[in-house]
Order: C-alpha cells, then structure tokens, then sequence
C-alpha cells in the first residue's frame, strides 16, 4: 500500500502528545533485533521441534503468512492481473512479501 495508518484517540491533549510520541518513536527509530527478526520474519528449524532428527524446514510468522496467502490461487490470480496493470506503481508489490524471497532477508 502507499500509506499506513496508526489510530489512537483521546479527549485529553497531554494523552494525545504522549500516544503521538510513541507512534512517532516506532516510526523513526524502529528497533528489531535478531531474535524478533527470526521469530517474526524468518528461522530455519527441525520440522518437529522435539525431533533432532526431523527435516529441517523453514518458518516463521510473516513467511508462515504469506505461504498461506500465495497459495490461494485467487490471491495469486488477483496479484498477478495488479502487477500486470500497474508495472510501475507501489501496488506492483506484495506488502508482506514473496515467500520464495523472504528467505533472502537479513
């Protein structure tokens, strides 16, 4: 998308720049270290946790999720005609990424 939207509200103005100040420090100073990283975006690990011996497979919860919404194939249908129209646009990509390049991240 081209524009992301945090909405708080208050009736009280000291609330108001305080929600503002957080908003904006996630915003402009963002931190993600490693471990949210491997968590939330990518990991490599055994297929059963508890099996050392099991395959070793990719996870995590944004790859997890767009494996789920690339194998829809309405979804893939419905990104493939956006991309075609729309070459040049934001909307050309994927917001929470391609899974087959998820795993390039770093």
């Amino acid at each position: 998308s081209d524009w992301t939207m945090y909405a708080f509200s208050t009736q009280n103005k000291k609330d108001y720049y305080n929600l503002m100040s957080v908003y904006l420090d996630a915003v402009l100073h963002p931190k993600l270290d490693e471990y949210d990283f491997m968590q939330e975006g990518w990991r490599l690990e055994h297929e059963k946790t508890d099996d050392p011996n099991s395959p070793i497979v990719i996870k995590g919860v944004v790859f997890n999720e767009m494996k789920g919404v690339f194998s829809d194939s309405h979804q893939v249908y419905a990104r493939r005609i956006q991309n075609s129209l729309m070459p040049t646009s934001t909307y050309q990509y994927e917001s929470g990424g391609d899974p087959e390049a998820i795993p390039t991240l770093t």
